[in-house]
């Protein structure tokens, strides 16, 4: 990251993520709110969907957290500002979705909302807790959709599922530049593989905005099958990122202390 280019356009990643962006992305205008459900709208719902709208209003402080760390590096911020836009659709369908069932919110949930605490100063760690949070997302969402009877809001969690899965995808290619062009690509795998076993074996510990909000969700995300997939999913694609294979979670204290122990 970084470093020099000569043909902007060819060697830096964004412009290729930008157009995949630019071919999967939905718009507001998509969603067809004359046919809300109301008779599928009750209290709870309601209150699961403030939980969700609030979680996701992050992004706001997350970006000026990234932007802040990642200044020196074109590719990498050019693509966040692809990245805040459409997790920025997120909180606004939702809250849009609320409004139209009559509950809404004030200018104080949306500024409590973009609180976020401290962020870890490493860049590896920074990207890694992306990449698993975007996939907890991701999975969250998807069952969230399964799980609805509002058809407009089940094809909203759709949408915003896509979304961050293909997002997980864009943080796992910085993170894969950053070993890649790193002074010590072994320190900044293991400070990976450190993220992936922190979240594995408890993450009621991390602070991530969207670990938080997966737990004031109250197990909406639907139990042990759905956790498994997560998991295993975590796993893996952070095991694919520094070059090893995680076949179970549960093996990723092992492969992270032998990762350490020939460091």
């Amino acid at each position: 990251m970084g470093t020099a280019v000569t043909n902007v356009f060819k060697d830096l990643t964004y412009y290729q993520l930008f157009e995949v962006a630019e071919k999967a992305r939905w718009n507001i205008t998509d969603i067809p709110w004359d046919q809300i459900d109301h008779s599928k709208v009750n209290d709870n719902l309601i209150e699961l969907i403030k939980t969700i709208a609030f979680g996701e209003l992050t992004t706001y402080s997350a970006t000026k957290s990234f932007m802040d760390m990642f200044s020196d590096d074109p590719d990498f911020t050019q693509w966040l500002a692809v990245w805040l836009y459409e997790e920025t659709k997120h909180p606004h369908a939702l809250i849009k979705w609320l409004h139209m069932v009559g509950a809404e919110v004030d200018s104080s949930f949306l500024m409590q909302g973009r609180e976020i605490t401290p962020m870890t100063p490493s860049k590896a760690e920074m990207l890694a807790f992306n990449i698993i949070s975007e996939i907890v997302a991701g999975h969250t969402y998807t069952q969230t959709s399964a799980l609805m009877d509002e058809p407009v809001l089940k094809q909203i969690a759709m949408y915003l599922a896509k979304d961050e899965l293909r997002h997980s995808v864009g943080f796992e290619n910085y993170a894969r530049e950053l070993i890649k062009h790193s002074e010590d690509p072994d320190k900044d795998k293991i400070i990976c593989l450190r993220a992936a076993w922190a979240f594995l074996q408890d993450e009621g510990f991390i602070s991530h905005p969207v670990f938080l909000t997966v737990r004031n969700l109250g197990g909406i995300i639907g139990g042990e099958e759905v956790i498994r997939k997560i998991r295993k999913a975590v796993a893996s694609r952070i095991g694919k990122l520094v070059g090893v294979e995680i076949p179970e979670p549960e093996m990723i204290f092992e492969v992270y202390s032998e990762f350490k122990r020939n460091y």
